[in-house]
């Protein structure tokens, strides 16, 4: 599994255990800072974020914070 499949799985299941829904605001603090306490680096989660951005899965709002398309589970 290349470290990025690795990010993907544990922002994945971050958002899972957030309860993320469809139109729901996250704050980014609540994935980068376990995320980071796990050893994944900012770069990394930002790269995951971006493909799930990408692939229409959230969109990126201001003020630090995302909103939930699709469910993850």
């Amino acid at each position: 599994m290349s470290r990025f499949d690795e990010t993907e799985a544990a922002v994945a299941q971050r958002l899972r255990a957030l309860r993320a829904k469809p139109e729901m605001k996250i704050n980014l603090l609540d994935i980068f800072e376990p995320l980071g306490a796990e050893g994944f680096t900012p770069t990394e989660i930002k790269a995951v974020l971006r493909a799930f951005e990408q692939d229409k899965a959230i969109a990126l709002s201001g003020a630090n914070r995302i909103t939930i398309l699709k469910t993850f589970s």
